[in-house]
């Protein structure tokens, strides 16, 4: 009789302990919620940080990305490498060596906008549009290059080796704007201008256009 007693204060004294600590626990809920609340109520308005620039770094203290408005030129091999007269704003990516490795950019004044994968030597593939109407997916290795590109001359795939065009599908006319500028040109550049066209246009679209 005495332990059934027993028991049952024991049992008691358990139920009562459960309660408290269920209402504590009730409490601790309630007031989270209640700092939560104050804390989302007290500044509705989303917050906004205004930068130039924002760089992440590694354990190392690598710049590993950087996100700015006006984005540095690229080193490469300790030597500073021009973006063509452009200025570029977006996110660039850097590996472990600090060397840039590609990025998704804004281009200025040209009003581009391109993705770009780099090796440590080079550019190796290059998503472009351009601010009206034309596109290109370029990928090459040394002087070997695939190009998928639609623009105001329509679309077409090209293959590149050794720098000369040896597939284009379909074979596309220079355009007279274009042609303009490499017969202007080929007085005094006549080598660099037939390499850099034959590089973009088939054999025959080239001879067409820069015939004497």
């Amino acid at each position: 009789m005495i332990g059934e007693v027993e028991s049952t204060q024991d049992m008691a004294t358990l139920l009562q302990s459960l309660r408290r600590q269920t209402r504590l626990q009730g409490l601790a809920i309630l007031g989270l919620g209640a700092v939560l609340a104050a804390g989302f109520g007290a500044n509705p308005e989303p917050q906004r940080l205004i930068v130039s620039e924002l760089a992440v770094v590694d354990e190392n203290g690598v710049v590993r990305v950087r996100v700015g408005g006006d984005l540095p030129d690229a080193i490469i091999d300790g030597r500073r490498i021009g973006r063509g007269g452009e200025k570029v704003a977006g996110v660039m990516l850097y590996d472990d060596t600090g060397q840039e490795r590609g990025g998704y950019v804004t281009f200025s004044p040209s009003g581009n906008v391109g993705l770009t994968l780099d090796s440590r030597r080079s550019q190796s593939a290059l998503f472009v549009a351009d601010p009206e109407q034309g596109v290109a997916l370029k990928l090459w290795n040394g002087d070997d290059a695939v190009e998928m590109r639609a623009d105001g001359d329509g679309a077409r795939f090209t293959a590149v080796q050794n720098s000369q065009v040896v597939s284009q599908t379909p074979a596309v006319p220079l355009a007279a704007e274009i042609c303009s500028i490499y017969r202007d040109a080929l007085t005094e550049h006549g080598e660099a201008v037939r390499r850099e066209c034959s590089s973009r246009f088939s054999p025959e679209s080239c001879e067409v256009c820069l015939a004497d």
